[in-house]
């Protein structure tokens, strides 16, 4: 599903395709209310999908499947920066602040917001 998302958003959209081209990380994406991880290997302009969480991740993200796609949802705004003002945005905050969303690597803002330009769909 999130290989589906990826390829959609960055096939229609250039300054996402731009985004991928440029990201070389690992991100990892552990859904626990599904049991179920996976690993997204960017590739400057590749990608590959692991089953499970991979080492040398630079981003893990854990939360329960809805918070997980709830992040595709995030607007971007000016200077290719996340919305946390709107609604969805205010959620995620709320989320982040409570522990149901963890972001282990969420100092690496660069690679961070690069990897929610390219999952965001609106």
């Amino acid at each position: 599903m999130l290989g589906g998302l990826i390829e959609a958003n960055v096939s229609a959209r250039p300054e996402k395709r731009a985004d991928f081209e440029r990201l070389r990380a690992r991100v990892g994406i552990d859904a626990t209310d599904a049991g179920e991880a996976a690993t997204l290997d960017f590739q400057g302009g590749r990608l590959t999908l692991h089953n499970g969480l991979q080492p040398d991740r630079k981003i893990t993200i854990t939360a329960d499947s809805d918070t997980v796609l709830q992040l595709s949802n995030l607007r971007i705004g000016p200077l290719g920066m996340p919305v946390y003002v709107d609604e969805t945005g205010r959620s995620i905050v709320g989320k982040l602040l409570s522990r149901r969303l963890r972001i282990a690597g969420l100092l690496r803002i660069g690679t961070l917001n690069r990897v929610t330009r390219i999952f965001s769909v609106v």
